[in-house]
């Protein structure tokens, strides 16, 4: 018998291939090959096995197991980015499981389009989820378990923002005066109408971030939704309440300071209508109408220019220049 033959025997011993399979197999390798691929016989054929073993490696990888893989890479981040990212992972595997079980190389565009919109209803959550699906797919490619990243391909929805009215003095004296219901309450709801500072960052912030000989709020990086520090002025109705207040503990939130909040919101008026961003809002108009300085109040409120403040940020149709003052001027 031809000593190639038997060395082909002896290689394929064991693995249930016959000589004849094996040759079919760099039969049909070589029938793809067209005159474009400057290689020999052998080269091209290594080449299609280089490529095809990095294929199966991929495909051995599902979506449930390596975004769990993914979050754990993320504990660095804030605990409520993490909960995030968390909350839409999960949120996109309970929606269907099936998907879930696939391999990252086997989600196609139009599968991850279908699922974002099966589990995120509007826009805005659509977006958000698309841009953790992105990130999760830019780790996966990394990683080799997919040759392209799909989210790429699908389009953010266009947000159509809703206007936001700010609030009247009333309704933000009725705030106010509930905070005070809830010990420790009142310095974070301040901060949040008289500093426009969003909730989240407000968690964030100890007394130490506040200077009252200054006048003056450090939204440190570690605390900034945008990642920079800026510092927020403290007005005059503000250091009323932060010069009141018992500065006993570190953080300027108490314990349970979500459902608080939630509490005075809904015993304020607002139950089941209450608008994301409305005291930022409510916040950038009254210092528009009274100060009349975009720069300071793009400042104060961390934007990157005057663009959002013109477009989104003030509305100052129900507001006079004596309720503007009253805002800002404790008496």
């Amino acid at each position: 018998m031809n000593k190639e033959i038997i060395s082909a025997l002896e290689l394929l011993k064991g693995t249930g291939v016959s000589v004849l399979d094996a040759c079919r197999f760099v039969r049909n390798i070589l029938d793809s090959k067209n005159s474009e691929f400057n290689l020999s016989n052998v080269q091209y054929c290594a080449k299609v096995i280089s490529v095809g073993m990095r294929n199966v490696r991929s495909a051995e990888m599902s979506f449930a197991e390596g975004f769990d893989l993914y979050y754990k890479t993320k504990s660095h981040l804030r605990p409520d980015s993490l909960r995030d990212i968390r909350t839409i992972g999960k949120r996109l595997i309970r929606t269907n499981p099936n998907f879930a079980k696939l391999n990252f190389s086997d989600l196609t565009r139009n599968i991850c389009e279908d699922w974002l919109n099966s589990a995120f209803t509007t826009p805005s959550q659509f977006n958000k989820a698309r841009m953790m699906l992105h990130g999760l797919f830019q780790f996966a490619f990394r990683k080799e378990w997919c040759d392209k990243n799909p989210i790429k391909l699908i389009e953010r929805k266009k947000v159509i923002e809703k206007e936001i009215v700010p609030l009247t003095l009333e309704q933000i004296k009725t705030l106010l005066k509930n905070a005070k219901k809830y010990k420790g309450c009142l310095a974070p709801v301040g901060l949040l109408i008289f500093a426009g500072i969003r909730p989240r960052e407000a968690k964030r912030l100890n007394w130490d971030d506040i200077d009252l000989d200054e006048n003056s709020i450090t939204i440190r990086s570690i605390c900034s939704k945008t990642g920079g520090t800026r510092h927020v002025e403290v007005c005059p109705n503000l250091k009323h309440i932060l010069t009141e207040t018992d500065k006993s503990g570190q953080k300027i939130c108490p314990k349970n300071w979500d459902n608080k909040w939630r509490g005075i919101r809904n015993n304020s008026g607002f139950y089941g209508h209450w608008q994301q961003d409305v005291l930022r809002h409510t916040y950038a108009s009254y210092h528009a109408k009274y100060y009349r300085n975009l720069p300071q109040l793009q400042l104060n409120m961390g934007h990157h220019d005057l663009s959002l403040l013109r477009t989104r940020y003030i509305n100052m149709g129900n507001i006079s220049t004596y309720t503007a003052k009253a805002f800002f001027i404790y008496n």
